[in-house]
């Protein structure tokens, strides 16, 4: 079985300490879509401007992600990745969740001989994923 992770879980780790990322370990891959780089250096970095972490903090963040990310299966933004999250989905769903949940399905499709759990606590994305019968797990 194979998980997907959105930024929401890794952020949550990274900067709450949160442990519900840990659980991963359980998945034979773990991935996400190369957007999540950008978005958690994203939210470092503001973060950083709005003195919730100090320069020190935030290199040590950083370091903690690239060591996170370079045990993952980190999937380019194709055009098919693009071309499906501006298509249609059964619920309200954000411009970067639909790329997220476009990855996680095309990621599935490809990879077919496993099974997929979605890792997120955005609600919106939950949603869209429950009505779209993807496996997601619980919160801890």
């Amino acid at each position: 079985m194979k998980c997907y992770v959105d930024s929401s879980v890794i952020l949550r780790f990274l900067l709450s300490k949160d442990p519900s990322f840990k659980r991963t370990v359980q998945f034979e891959k773990v991935g996400s879509s190369e957007l999540l780089m950008i978005e958690c250096s994203r939210v470092m970095e503001r973060y950083r401007l709005e003195n919730l972490i100090t320069d020190e903090q935030r290199g040590e963040v950083k370091q903690k992600l690239d060591e996170i990310v370079e045990g993952m299966y980190i999937i380019e933004l194709t055009g098919t990745i693009k071309k499906r999250a501006a298509g249609s989905f059964p619920t309200v769903i954000g411009s970067l969740d639909a790329i997220h949940l476009s990855t996680a399905i095309l990621w599935d499709e490809y990879d077919e001989d496993q099974g997929l759990v979605l890792f997120t606590f955005d609600r919106q994305m939950r949603t869209c994923a429950l009505a779209m019968s993807i496996q997601q797990w619980e919160p801890l």
